[in-house]
């Protein structure tokens, strides 16, 4: 009586192959979601006078470049997985026409086994074609997940059309996946060549024509590959014995085979922890890694001139100082530089026994706009406008308005710079005097309403009514746009902006 065979403490090979053939490809469509909120590589601009020089998506390409990588090799390593699966046993030749047949008999029995590859074929080269724009269009790491399921499905179509006939069904698996790959990785080693670069480029550039030469080439390997795969006999000529299954006796165990002991069953917890492994390892690697937006190049710094580029005054590996989260109110990593901080102080003129300037007598203005790291800041000048001195206390009193609806804002005192100097009584003006106040805040970038309009507005001390505030342009002169405020309405506990005390405005008249 033969030996019982135990049980298999390991996961089915094919169900972890389709596991990791599948985890692979999603990482690589969400990674390729991510990388396509990037911005546009530097060296795909023919200057800087559009996007800056500097790329501040260097880590996060980086990143996704590793994760790719790593998601193609692991859907790589499923399919050489699931190969093994295939059993070796030979496949049985379709019956067609004997040579005396009708030659129109014969083309019948032929057509559906060439038209079924062709056109699968076709499919294939059709995805290849489009992977190319699409690294171009989208992302590198969208473009890899359908050249992999293109080279997937031709070789799928080129096994299916060679295994008839074949001695082992796995041979005929293993030498499809030659026939499709060897012509793609001759071709991508043939586009070192300048001359068949141009070549390439100009016979793949039309869809009419590049998937219908990419489908002869895949033919045309797996035809010479079929040409070189062992076959067995005749199906007349073999004796049809050997090809019937074994049909144990009634009473034994079908736990042999002539050859040796049959395979055993694999482990069901084992493959389904397997499968629970695989998922959450590909959403670990999935995540989104911290970058900023695709339009953080308009908020740098610009050299006098005009113009982002190497001059900007963004540091050259931004994600060493990450920004702080927008709207968290931390305002750790780099401050921006605020206008004119290195001019001397005006004199301050005795705020005691003044009046409190009325929103009439002030002209307010924000002016040097700057934003860098995630965080935005602005200066607000006050300069008094009317006939008699006036005094400012304490910290303006901020409402912003946007398409008629009030951002709440969550002011917070200016703490991560230098104490502003402020007499005890507050700051005096005499006409044509400025004093200011610097604002500071955590912005929201592409997330806020940057296109409907906004008005500032601020009180002065308990005094009805307010004074509307004037953008003014950026340092390079630039328009600030009609909502420079990148804050959105709807935040709990209001939108985070740090507000600093009224003081002497450097350069001003005193």
């Amino acid at each position: 009586m033969p030996r019982r065979a135990p049980l298999r403490h390991l996961p089915a090979p094919g169900i972890v192959a389709a596991a990791l053939v599948f985890a692979g490809f999603a990482v690589l469509l969400v990674v390729g979601v991510w990388a396509s909120r990037l911005g546009a590589p530097p060296e795909w601009s023919f200057d800087c006078n559009d996007t800056t020089c500097t790329d501040l998506w260097a880590d996060a390409r980086r990143r996704y470049l590793r994760v790719t990588v790593l998601a193609g090799i692991v859907v790589l390593l499923g399919a050489v997985l699931g190969s093994l699966v295939v059993p070796r046993s030979p496949v049985l030749r379709r019956s067609a026409p004997g040579p005396g047949a009708p030659l129109i008999c014969r083309a019948r029995a032929a057509s559906p086994a060439l038209l079924r590859p062709a056109a699968q074929m076709l499919m294939a080269a059709a995805l290849l074609w489009v992977a190319g724009w699409t690294a171009l269009a989208l992302s590198r790491p969208s473009a890899l997940a359908v050249a992999l399921a293109a080279l997937l499905i031709a070789v799928f179509a080129a096994w299916r059309w060679l295994r008839p006939g074949a001695e082992s069904d796995r041979a005929a698996c293993w030498v499809a996946a030659v026939g499709i790959l060897a012509p793609v990785a001759a071709g991508a080693l043939m586009l070192t060549n300048p001359v068949l670069l141009l070549g390439m480029v100009l016979l793949i550039g039309s869809p009419l024509l590049g998937a219908p030469a990419i489908a002869g080439v895949l033919l045309g390997g797996t035809a010479l590959m079929g040409w070189l795969l062992p076959r067995t006999e005749e199906p007349g000529d073999a004796d049809p014995v050997a090809f019937l299954p074994t049909v144990p006796a009634r009473g034994t165990r079908d736990d042999t085979t002539e050859c040796g002991p049959a395979p055993r069953r694999a482990s069901r917890p084992m493959t389904i922890a397997a499968v629970v492994v695989i998922t959450v390892l590909a959403a670990v690697i999935a995540r989104p890694v911290q970058a900023p937006p695709a339009d953080a190049w308009l908020y740098m710094d610009t050299a006098e001139g005009g113009g982002t580029g190497a001059a900007a005054t963004a540091p050259e590996h931004p994600s060493a100082d990450p920004a702080p989260e927008a709207g968290s109110g931390r305002t750790g990593g780099a401050v921006p530089p605020f206008e004119e901080d290195s001019a001397p102080a005006a004199p301050v003129l005795e705020a005691a026994g003044l009046p409190t300037c009325s929103p009439t007598s002030l002209q307010l203005v924000a002016a040097g706009w700057d934003s860098i790291s995630g965080d935005s800041a602005v200066t607000l000048r006050a300069t008094n406008v009317g006939t008699v001195p006036c005094a400012l206390h304490d910290a303006p009193r901020l409402m912003l308005e946007q398409g008629g609806e009030e951002i709440a804002l969550q002011p917070e005192p200016l703490t991560h710079l230098d104490p502003a100097v402020q007499a005890a009584d507050g700051i005096g003006l005499a006409p044509g005097d400025s004093a200011r106040s610097r604002l500071y805040w955590p912005g929201y970038r592409t997330a806020a309403d940057q296109r409907t309009p906004q008005q500032l507005t601020v009180r002065i001390g308990a005094a009805e009514g307010a004074s509307p505030v004037a953008f003014s342009p950026t340092p390079s002169g630039d328009d600030p746009g009609p909502a420079p405020f990148d804050l959105k309405a709807g935040v709990e506990g209001g939108a985070v902006i740090e507000v600093g005390l009224w003081e002497p405005d450097p350069g001003s008249a005193g």
